[in-house]
């Protein structure tokens, strides 16, 4: 059953350890800091999550989980699956791209020396949640004869997500490049879906 004030104290604390990242980065912020922002005690922080690892991997999931709600309510017309394939790029793109994400990205790079925890749930979240939703999607459009996938809908969607995707996110993580804007992600995506559709015409 779901408890609303557990609910709203878990979501405090989890924006308090975001705003704390994004201002001190990874390896600067701190439990302490964490139970400061967010008004809770060390026991009540403490008692949810073992170390800042757990909270900011939690962090990780619940975005995963939000992600896979938000493309799950996007791909229910598979009659038109290349028409819900254009529409879903910005939408992935605004996932890894822009400014909570990059901030993650960072933080995963802090920590691969240490524990690497954070790496391993981004990974997860990526192969695990969103790409198996894309290569469903690719089925439905091979199915529908309007692209021709020789290698397979699995292809088809790692081809996808590296025209969409590219180095973005390895450069965003150096700080090589800024979080993607609306209208950046926007531009991005058609190009992707463009080239996509190039490749794979029937």
């Amino acid at each position: 059953m779901p408890n609303a004030p557990q609910d709203a104290r878990r979501k405090r604390i989890e924006d308090a350890a975001f705003d704390l990242l994004k201002e001190n980065g990874f390896r600067s912020t701190s439990m302490l800091q964490i139970a400061k922002r967010a008004s809770a005690s060390n026991q009540t922080l403490y008692g949810m999550y073992p170390n800042k690892q757990a909270l900011f991997r939690d962090i990780i999931e619940r975005n995963g989980q939000a992600v896979r709600e938000m493309l799950t309510q996007h791909m229910d017309d598979t009659a038109a699956p290349l028409e819900t394939l254009e529409k879903l790029g910005p939408l992935l793109l605004a996932y890894v791209a822009g400014d909570r994400a990059v901030v993650m990205n960072r933080a995963a790079v802090a920590d691969a020396d240490d524990t690497g925890i954070l790496g391993i749930a981004i990974e997860e979240v990526g192969r695990g949640i969103v790409f198996p939703l894309i290569a469903g999607l690719m089925q439905h459009i091979t199915d529908t004869g309007k692209l021709n996938f020789d290698l397979g809908p699995q292809e088809a969607a790692q081809t996808y997500v590296n025209l969409l995707f590219g180095e973005t996110q390895i450069r965003q993580a150096r700080g090589a490049e800024a979080p993607l804007t609306k209208g950046e992600a926007a531009i991005k995506a058609a190009r992707a879906f463009t080239l996509f559709c190039r490749l794979y015409a029937a």
